[in-house]
């Protein structure tokens, strides 16, 4: 098994992979791969071939992607990273080395963003 579990790491390759063709394509798959989430534990290779697909990807270059070794590589090396600085759920969000671990209110980031621009 994969670090942080295939449906997680499927569903980044799929929006990484989409996303080398066009930014766009990586903000529509994220954003549809995380609201439907409870389809990814079911998923296959083909789920994430026509959902892509659906968006307008290129099916070819796409495959080319999903199946080859870089991007799984790429997506490993960011998830060890990720292991790495200790974050081991989410949401977790860096602001300059302060973590915050869960949903937080919207003042907890304004008072950090705001600590950090001045």
């Amino acid at each position: 098994m994969l670090n942080h579990g295939n449906p997680s790491v499927y569903a980044t390759l799929t929006a990484e992979c989409a996303g080398q063709q066009n930014p766009d394509f990586f903000w529509a798959l994220h954003k549809y791969l995380f609201e439907n989430q409870d389809d990814l534990w079911s998923a296959n290779r083909e789920y994430y071939v026509q959902t892509a697909v659906s968006f307008g990807v290129d099916q070819a270059q796409f495959e080319t992607c999903y199946d080859g070794t870089a991007g799984l590589e790429q997506v490993m090396e960011l998830d060890n990273g990720r292991r790495q600085r200790g974050i081991f759920s989410q949401p977790q969000f860096d602001i300059n080395g302060y973590i915050f671990v869960g949903a937080q209110p919207y003042a907890t980031f304004a008072e950090a963003l705001d600590a950090n621009l001045e």
